[in-house]
């Protein structure tokens, strides 16, 4: 049984072959203290790399080259062209001022259209666009990781205003009181885009994000946040993209590993942005929640993705389709190849309709999203308290499960509720 098809392979970004120096524009390094963190006074590179950019993008694009060495800087804002190479032995530092983040820019938050503080790496309607070299992203989140334990004024606000359909503008949230943290790298409707190489660490918000982005390779990154004390921060989200290629991620995070989002709820709807025709292979997730997570917010639907060849060492769960009542949408045509899971806190494959909520109420039958059309077809797990878990919601069953290749340890074997056409082929359970 197979229901992923074959799309055109996305190609990346094209640069042109032109570099600049972040020195040759003014750049200096920063020193750091012995708990390697920048030095308290250190010179902010902004305008200097700024300056970087706009050189090559008035010419057409070309590479802005960051040289070995520690550098302090607030957001980058790509323009189109535009490559950001970090050379070995290079570790950007992002400011820990929130000030720096401001004017508000767009952005999606949870799956919800807003205005609020620009992610660190930022972009905009850009196309070929790229990021590569073996340093490193330090995003400095621990100014930000406090906020979700104090404030949710904005996140609330923002998801009432997504439901009412207020438009976007209307929905500004610029202070720390609003409880909305910047993401690290955030692309928004984006063509031709290329990260390759560098590792992401100690992300604000979601790690790599790229949203409404279409022709995009990711390959052979690291994402690095702690797992205890960072919340929500995913390691690398598509969201709403078409035509993508993850190939190669290392993850330890505080969130989920790799997911697969389309926008939440009536807003998600509104938008009507599918995530379709995505590879992802070659995953290693040390520690996070889950392995590689579709939903919870996938509102405009998830189609046609290709999942092979992952590894997850120390996971809440491994394979995780989670979505509500109240989402809408769809997640259809999903392919997991070759899954292998050491011991974990919960269930090895877990696909829920009703995540963070108690059944439902009539009036939610409308916005009631489809799950079908799901093969997993080679999956190990070394031990889990639920090995399988598959459980759609009265009178809207999950269609078309198929397990082939199962070989799981677990305290409880199997779970099931409403399910419609749940086939196993060559499964052991112990």
């Amino acid at each position: 049984m197979k229901f992923f098809k074959p799309f055109e392979m996305p190609t990346g970004a094209s640069i042109p072959e032109r570099e600049v120096s972040i020195v040759d524009f003014g750049a200096v390094p920063c020193s750091l203290t012995t708990e390697s963190e920048v030095v308290p006074g250190s010179v902010k590179n902004t305008e200097a790399i700024r300056a970087a950019i706009d050189a090559v993008a008035s010419q057409g694009g070309g590479r802005v080259v960051f040289p070995a060495g520690n550098w302090l800087t607030g957001p980058i804002h790509f323009k189109s062209g535009v490559e950001i190479h970090l050379e070995k032995g290079c570790e950007v530092f992002f400011s820990t001022d929130k000030a720096d983040y401001l004017p508000a820019v767009f952005t999606l938050y949870e799956g919800m259209r807003c205005y609020t503080y620009s992610a660190q790496l930022y972009a905009h309607e850009c196309h070929d666009i790229a990021i590569t070299g073996e340093g490193t992203f330090n995003g400095q989140g621990f100014v930000w990781w406090y906020l979700i334990a104090m404030y949710r004024e904005g996140i609330e606000d923002m998801y009432q205003k997504g439901q009412q359909h207020i438009p976007p503008e209307e929905r500004v949230y610029d202070t720390p009181e609003r409880g909305v943290r910047p993401g690290l790298l955030h692309f928004v409707d984006c063509q031709n885009v290329l990260i390759e190489g560098c590792t992401f660490k100690f992300s604000p918000f979601w790690t790599v994000h790229p949203t409404w982005c279409e022709n995009i390779i990711i390959r052979n990154i690291k994402v690095l946040n702690p797992y205890d004390h960072a919340p929500n921060t995913d390691g690398c989200n598509f969201e709403g993209c078409k035509r993508g290629l993850l190939d190669g991620i290392w993850v330890d995070t505080g969130d989920d590993a790799v997911c697969l989002k389309s926008g939440r709820d009536e807003d998600g709807r509104v938008c009507a942005r599918p995530c379709q025709d995505i590879i992802i292979r070659n995953l290693t997730a040390n520690r996070s929640h889950g392995g590689i997570t579709i939903g919870s917010e996938m509102s405009g639907g998830v189609s046609n993705i290709y999942i092979e060849n992952c590894k997850f060492l120390k996971n809440f769960i491994g394979i995780w389709i989670k979505t509500a009542p109240t989402r809408g949408g769809y997640v259809r045509n999903i392919e997991y190849h070759n899954i292998e899971v050491a011991k974990l806190w919960r269930e090895g494959i877990c696909f829920t309709m009703g995540y963070a909520g108690d059944g439902y109420d009539p009036k939610d039958a409308p916005t009631m999203p489809v799950i079908e059309n799901i093969l997993v077809d080679g999956f190990k797990v070394e031990g889990s308290s639920v090995a399988v878990q598959i459980e759609g919601i009265k009178g809207f069953p999950m269609r078309s499960i198929y397990l082939k290749d199962v070989d799981a340890k677990g305290g409880v074997n199997v779970q099931t509720a409403h399910v419609s056409n749940l086939c196993m082929e060559n499964v052991s359970f112990e």
